[in-house]
């Protein structure tokens, strides 16, 4: 049994190493952005616009605005040997100056192929090249959302490859990317792509050190995924020198930004 001096210097020890503690967290909360912070990124970004919601107007008492709003159109959600269709189907209310970038979103069913058939990449690309027209006349650049889980990694580079070959050369190509991918080598970087948006939001339990990780300039990570384009979720706000460094901020809201969709009326995109 420990004497009594060594007790006392343990739970001396054991004091200071929790003061010290809560007031790294303490820090960590101080340096993340706040409310106004969001706001001022968002007016040089992109709003998420997922198919429920509108472009958002006011958020936690702010006026808010935003260059482009990337806006989610179709929804394609792959099977065994086929693809279930879903998307927006209420009209768009969005600033007139607001450019818009369609958005197709791919999730995969649980019993989906490692490897995609050639008429479910096919439906997936049509998809995209439909909303070439409206990405001319937008901001110039379509997104594909798809989470590719890993046993479908070489069939989403083949996706991502023949898209790319198959889009007009002046529409531009963006894709989202789970963070973890982007410390998995540099399989990113090698994609044809004019933009990768690492998604630093629903990480879990890691979700602190994941938004530390990607705040470090000499993190080792994709060259892609540091920059100019970021996700970022309003409730999850990452730390200020994360966001302060950010040309391209995407911002998602949870609440689809307060701002419920319009009754089904006009099915196209475009306001």
């Amino acid at each position: 049994m420990p004497g009594l001096k060594q007790r006392l210097l343990l739970l001396g020890f054991l004091a200071l190493s929790v003061g010290a503690l809560g007031l790294y967290h303490f820090k960590l909360r101080g340096e993340m952005a706040s409310p106004a912070d969001v706001a001022a990124s968002l007016a040089q970004g992109v709003a998420w616009i997922w198919p429920r919601s509108n472009g958002p107007l006011r958020w936690q008492g702010l006026d808010l605005r935003y260059r482009e709003a990337a806006v989610l159109v179709e929804s394609l959600r792959l099977t065994a040997d086929a693809v279930e269709h879903g998307g927006r189907k209420q009209r768009l209310a969005v600033p007139e100056s607001v450019r818009l970038l369609p958005v197709v979103h791919v999730e995969t069913g649980d019993a989906a192929p490692d490897a995609l058939s050639e008429a479910q990449s096919r439906t997936i690309i049509r998809a995209l090249l439909r909303q070439a027209p409206a990405a001319r006349a937008g901001a110039g650049m379509v997104q594909l959302d798809f989470e590719a889980p890993r046993r479908q990694r070489q069939s989403y580079i083949a996706l991502v490859t023949a898209l790319r070959a198959a889009l007009p050369p002046e529409v531009r190509l963006s894709i989202t990317a789970l963070a973890h991918w982007c410390s998995e080598g540099d399989w990113l970087d090698r994609l044809p792509v004019d933009e990768v948006v690492p998604m630093l939001y629903r990480l879990g339990d890691d979700a602190a050190q994941w938004r530390q990780r990607f705040a470090q300039p000499a993190a080792r990570l994709s060259r892609r995924c540091q920059g100019p384009a970021m996700g970022f979720a309003t409730d999850e706000p990452p730390p200020r020198a994360l966001l302060a460094r950010i040309e391209r901020p995407y911002w998602f809201d949870n609440a689809a930004w307060s701002n419920p969709a319009l009754p089904p009326g006009n099915l196209e995109m475009l306001r």
